[in-house]
């Protein structure tokens, strides 16, 4: 994240509320939210319902690099222990800043999955989880990929807006999300604190 100085109490609940979408101020149209220099929303329509912006936040490779930048959307006021359930809608929005290949895409989101689930867990969503990976394809700065989840659909992907695969299952868009926001071992705690700040 920037280095920025603490701020006040209020400041930073002023901040969140206008990141939630839970505050607009007269005369001031916020629309986008600015992380690293990539642009996202505040708020998104997503299977007929719409979801805020609950935080943003960056992916840095040995503490140097800045990988890319994630946004989180859920349910206005979703509670954080109900993030990864299954009847709650959600998108994870991820915009890169360097050339990276699909390879290692998959790589760093297999060690994580290897990390987080039981073996019988991860035998069980082994199909699932090989067909998303399948729909993945090289990026290079700018492109993003997008992951929407919509109970009773599954995950669909999209890369640069353009949709590319869905694959079915509350159990596996938990497990897959969770690489980034589970509670015990995330890909960053650093970022899953940033895009859980607006939840309860």
């Amino acid at each position: 994240m920037r280095h920025l100085r603490t701020p006040e109490p209020w400041r930073q609940a002023l901040f969140t509320a206008i990141v939630s979408g839970l505050l607009v101020l007269p005369g001031i149209a916020l629309a986008t939210v600015e992380e690293n220099g990539a642009t996202f929303e505040t708020s998104i329509e997503l299977g007929g319902e719409t979801l805020a912006l609950s935080g943003t936040g960056v992916a840095k490779y040995r503490v140097v690099f800045t990988v890319y930048a994630a946004a989180l959307y859920v349910p206005p006021q979703t509670a954080r222990a109900e993030v990864l359930d299954a009847d709650t809608p959600r998108r994870l929005e991820i915009e890169y800043f360097h050339d990276i290949s699909s390879d290692d895409i998959i790589e760093a989101a297999n060690t994580k999955l290897d990390d987080q689930l039981a073996a019988d867990e991860h035998a069980q969503l082994e199909s699932q989880v090989e067909r998303f990976h399948a729909l993945f394809t090289d990026v290079s700065p700018g492109d993003r990929y997008r992951m929407d989840y919509t109970p009773s659909e599954g995950i669909e992907l999209r890369f640069n807006g353009e949709p590319v695969g869905t694959v079915e299952g509350g159990d596996f868009a938990r497990a897959y999300f969770a690489i980034w926001l589970d509670e015990k071992d995330p890909l960053s705690s650093t970022l899953r604190d940033n895009l859980l700040a607006g939840t309860e």
